[in-house]
């Protein structure tokens, strides 16, 4: 198996877990939170979609940021939100975000959230499917040029395998307190 094979096995297999685990989920699940401080799992979906988003355009494809597809898939004009200039960077990936910042978001449903980051993983997933395997050793062309295109697609995988466990965790305690 080349390694492109691979990066995409492992992204297509994440997409499908974030879509499997909570697709069934109604908005309340997906919104609750088990203190004031900590994210629920559908800040988390969201988290996810950015990443990705940020790093797909601005950094694997070289664009600029108001191409990210959260601007472009009307997604910003639908919730009235522009996440630009927050957080760690400015990246308005929740990273670095304060609990204010956090409380600003819009509440999103889980069909718009699952529609979001499956639009964002459907490019990422045509992204890789162009490349080589010699393309991975690459600099990107946007920001982060000193760094390969293997190195912002692992970026993207790990956070997303991160939060998966985080996320799954967040719905067994749900679960567990049987507020379905």
């Amino acid at each position: 198996m080349q390694a492109t094979q691979i990066l995409l096995d492992l992204l297509e297999t994440q997409h499908k877990a974030v879509n499997s685990e909570f697709s069934d989920l109604n908005d309340e699940a997906l919104n609750w939170r088990p203190d004031a401080e900590a994210n629920s799992i559908g800040i988390t979906v969201w988290h996810l979609g950015r990443v990705a988003d940020f790093a797909l355009t601005h950094r694997l494809e070289g664009r600029p940021v108001d191409e990210q597809r959260w601007f472009t898939g009307g997604w910003a004009e639908k919730t009235g939100y522009d996440p630009r200039g927050i957080g760690a960077a400015g990246m308005g990936i929740l990273t670095g975000y304060t609990q204010e910042e956090v409380a600003a978001m819009p509440t999103l449903s889980s069909a718009d959230l699952l529609a979001y980051h499956n639009q964002v993983y459907e490019s990422l997933l045509a992204h890789v499917r162009q490349l080589t395997d010699a393309d991975l050793d690459e600099p990107v062309p946007g920001e982060g040029q000193q760094r390969s295109v293997y190195f912002w697609y692992r970026i993207i995988l790990l956070d997303a395998m991160r939060h998966l466990g985080e996320m799954q965790a967040l719905k067994a305690m749900w679960l567990r307190l049987g507020i379905v």
